[in-house]
């Protein structure tokens, strides 16, 4: 998977991009070309907001997820 990392108004450690490559990272099986991988991570009103794009072919899957806990946001998308 080619992984895409931006971080608006945030500066977070790499523990944190390689927690999301290796929870992402399981998605690859579902796919017959390798997937390009976007991740967005904002913090917008106290609250960690991870935006996913997954694009593969012809298909796109886009997620986004809000909590109090970027890890928390990791998962839930």
């Amino acid at each position: 998977m080619k992984f895409t990392f931006t971080e608006k108004k945030v500066d977070l450690p790499k523990s944190v991009h390689r927690y999301a490559e290796k929870k992402v990272g399981k998605l690859e099986r579902y796919f017959r070309t390798e997937p390009e991988v976007n991740l967005v991570f904002s913090v917008e009103k106290d609250r960690n907001k991870v935006e996913l794009t997954v694009r593969a072919g012809g298909t796109i899957l886009r997620v986004a997820e809000s909590t109090s806990d970027m890890f928390a946001s990791i998962d839930g998308a």
